[in-house]
């Protein structure tokens, strides 16, 4: 990300609200029984919903933000509910993640086509990604979020980045966001691969 672009989420991020709330998201509530328990990392993390969530779960957790005032947001909450999250402040465009493995690793709402790649050296073997991101359909159905293409998922895409591992869960939906910065109807994917290369099964 720009300069640009690590201004205005500091600036979205430093206010006492809540942006997207506390709460995790649905479909990680959705999934966690499926998924493999360790150390988590939680790319663009924004303001820790899911990152505590995982740390409450029993995770290891690691999250990784541009905004110092969001990994602030995240410290408050975490500690709100009596756990611990690594807390990283770093642009992702320009980070490297890293040599560390990881049993799971998330990502909602950040989407680099560049950083995908990257994440199958993230995950241990049996490792889980778990993803949630507007999909190019959002253009005609979404009311709210991203309009450059760059930024949204393409038909069968994400099947084609992560065909080396097996596909465990994918959905292509629509459905109704209710936080303060995503409302209304939304055109999403919803991705989970695990680090088991073996023909893929989706279910």
């Amino acid at each position: 990300m720009s300069i640009k672009d690590k201004e205005k989420w500091n600036q979205r991020y430093n206010c006492k609200r809540y942006l997207y709330g506390k709460e995790p998201s649905a479909f990680l509530r959705q999934k966690i029984n499926i998924l493999t328990k360790g150390d988590a990392l939680v790319l663009a993390m924004g303001e820790g919903r899911n990152a505590v969530y995982l740390a409450q779960c029993g995770y290891n957790t690691t999250g990784i933000d541009i905004s110092k005032f969001a990994i602030r947001k995240c410290r408050k909450l975490a500690q709100e509910k009596g756990v611990y999250i690594n807390r990283i402040v770093a642009d992702l465009d320009e980070n490297e993640i890293g040599k560390v493995k990881y049993d799971l690793v998330t990502c909602f709402y950040f989407y680099d086509r560049l950083l995908l790649p990257k994440i199958i050296g993230l995950l241990k073997p049996q490792g889980m990604f778990i993803l949630e991101q507007f999909s190019i359909d959002h253009l005609e159905h979404g009311t709210h979020g991203p309009r450059n293409p760059d930024y949204l998922v393409k038909p069968n895409e994400l099947l084609g980045t992560f065909k080396s591992l097996k596909i465990i869960y994918y959905e292509d939906t629509i459905v109704e966001l209710d936080a303060k910065w995503r409302q209304g109807t939304a055109a999403i994917i919803r991705l989970i691969v695990q680090n088991y290369p073996v023909e893929a099964n989706i279910i």
